[in-house]
C-alpha cells in the first residue's frame, strides 16, 4: 500500500499527461499486483516475448457449460515481457485471456484469446509470444497432468498453423476491388483453414474426455461436449467419474445438466414453464397442447440465416392447421441493415412469439432447455412430449412430419 501511495504522488505530478480513467486503472493494477497471493483465488504469471509496458490485458471469466460472460478484468503492463495478475474466483471458471497492444494494430486472428480452465487457488504460468497470443503455453493448475502434455501441445501448434492460414485468407481478403486481388488465393486459404485439423488431437482428446475419471479436465470437455450425447450415454459416462470430481464444481454442474438431459431426451415430457414475450406476454409451453410446437432458439449466424426462411414457409402453410412457434433469442440487437439484405431481410419477419432470454425473468429457460448454441430445434408432440431435438438437420424431419400430420 505504501508502494501505491507512492506512484500516486508520482503520477499525480504528471497527471495532466494521463486520462483519468487511465490513472485510475494503473494505480489498481499496482494495488492487485502487489497483493499477496490468496490460496482461493486465481494467480497468473506469464513470459511473452512482444509484451510492451502500455499495452492492455483482458481477462474475460465465462460461466460454464453456457459461456455467458461473468465478469472482466483488465490489467495494464507495466514491464516488457511479463506480467502478474491475481483475482479471486469462486469456482472452476473459463478464462479468456486477451492482448491489445498500445502502439500498434492488434493482429488478426480466428481466436478471441489464449482460453483456460483455472480452479480458485490455481497458480498458472503462460509462456509464448504477442504474434500468437491464443497459443500462450499453459501450465499449472488443471495443466499439471502428464496425460494432457501431448493434447496441450497439439492444440498450441494448430491454433499458430491455424491463425498464419487465417491471416493470409484475410490479407487476400482485403485485397479485393484492388488492382492485386487474387480470388484464387482467398479459396485456397478458406480451403486450407477449413481443413487445417489434427486428426491424433481430435483422438486422444476424445479418448482423455470419455475415459479419464480422475480429471476435472476431462469432466470439463465433457461438459462441453454435451450437445453431441443422448441422455443414457451421458448417464453412463457420469457414474464412471470419481467421488472427488463428482465433488468439484464441474461434478455438481454435470449433475444439473444430467437432469436437465433427461427432461429433454426425445420421447420424454420436457418441464411447462412460463416466460415473458417481447411484447409483454405470458407465455406456457401447457398452452401449446393439442398442437405441434417448434422450439426455435435463433442467433445471428450462417445457420440461422439458411434455416428462417424455411421456417417461414413451414408456418405459413401449417399454421392454420395446428403448427405453432416459439422463437427464443439473447435479444433484439439485429443491425438495421442486415433488412437490406435479402439473405437476411426474413430476421426481421417473426409472425410467432419471440422471447428475448437475457431479460431477467426469461434467463432459467436457457439452462432448463440446453440453449447451447444456435440454430436449435426442438419439436414438441400435441401430448406435450420432445419429438426431435437438434441443430438444422431437424428441419427435413420435422418438414416430414407436418406433411404426414397436417397436410389433410
Amino acid at each position: 500500500i505504501i508502494f501505491v501511495k507512492a506512484i500516486i504522488k508520482y503520477e499525480m505530478k504528471n497527471i495532466h499527461k494521463m486520462k483519468l480513467e487511465g490513472f485510475i486503472i494503473l494505480s489498481l493494477t499496482f494495488l492487485f499486483s502487489c497483493s499477496p497471493k490468496n490460496d482461493k483465488g486465481l494467480h497468473i504469471d506469464a513470459q511473452v516475448e512482444g509484451l510492451l509496458a502500455g499495452d492492455t490485458i483482458l481477462f474475460v471469466q465465462y460461466s460454464i457449460p453456457d459461456w455467458e460472460e461473468v465478469m472482466s478484468d483488465t490489467l495494464i503492463i507495466l514491464k516488457d515481457g511479463s506480467f502478474s495478475f491475481n483475482d479471486m474466483i469462486s469456482q472452476t471458471s473459463n478464462i479468456i485471456v486477451e492482448h491489445h497492444p498500445k502502439y500498434t494494430q492488434r493482429l488478426e486472428s480466428c481466436n478471441r484469446g489464449c482460453q483456460l480452465y483455472a480452479r480458485p487457488g490455481d497458480q498458472i504460468q503462460l509462456t509464448g509470444n504477442t504474434e500468437f497470443f491464443p497459443a500462450l503455453h499453459k501450465q499449472g493448475g488443471l495443466y499439471n497432468d502428464p496425460r494432457l502434455n501431448r493434447i496441450i501441445e497439439l492444440e498450441d501448434s494448430m491454433t499458430i498453423e491455424r491463425n498464419k492460414i487465417y491471416r493470409k485468407m484475410i490479407y487476400y481478403i482485403n485485397l479485393q476491388n484492388t488492382d492485386k486481388a487474387y480470388s484464387d488465393s482467398i479459396m485456397h486459404y478458406n480451403r486450407a483453414y477449413t481443413n487445417c485439423r489434427s486428426q491424433e488431437l481430435k483422438e486422444i482428446t476424445k479418448v482423455f474426455r470419455y475415459t479419464i475419471n480422475d480429471s476435472e479436465y476431462a469432466a470439463l470437455e465433457y461438459l462441453n461436449r454435451l450437445s453431441d450425447v443422448s441422455f443414457p450415454e451421458f448417464k453412463e459416462r457420469f457414474s464412471r467419474f470419481t467421488p472427488e470430481i463428482l465433488a468439484s464444481t464441474t461434478g455438481k454442474i454435470l449433475a444439473r445438466m444430467l437432469k436437465v438431459k433427461e427432461n429433454i431426451e426425445p420421447g420424454n415430457m420436457p418441464p411447462d414453464f412460463t416466460v415473458t414475450d417481447n411484447n409483454g406476454n405470458k407465455v406456457s409451453l401447457s398452452d401449446y397442447r393439442g398442437k405441434y410446437l417448434l422450439i426455435y432458439h435463433w442467433g445471428l449466424c450462417p445457420g440461422t440465416i439458411w434455416l428462417h426462411p424455411r421456417l417461414l414457409e413451414l408456418y405459413k402453410e401449417y399454421h392454420n392447421k395446428g403448427f405453432e412457434v416459439i422463437g427464443f433469442t439473447k435479444d433484439d440487437n439485429l443491425p438495421e441493415i442486415l433488412k437490406e439484405s435479402p439473405e437476411t431481410q426474413p430476421l426481421f419477419d417473426q409472425p410467432w412469439h419471440t422471447v428475448y432470454t437475457s431479460q431477467e425473468n426469461n434467463k432459467f429457460i436457457k439452462e432448463e432447455y440446453y440453449f447451447n448454441g444456435v440454430p436449435i430445434l426442438m419439436v414438441i408432440s400435441p401430448e406435450g412430449k420432445t419429438l426431435y431435438r437438434g441443430y438444422n438437420e431437424i428441419y427435413q424431419p420435422l418438414s416430414d412430419l407436418l406433411n404426414e400430420k397436417l397436410s389433410k
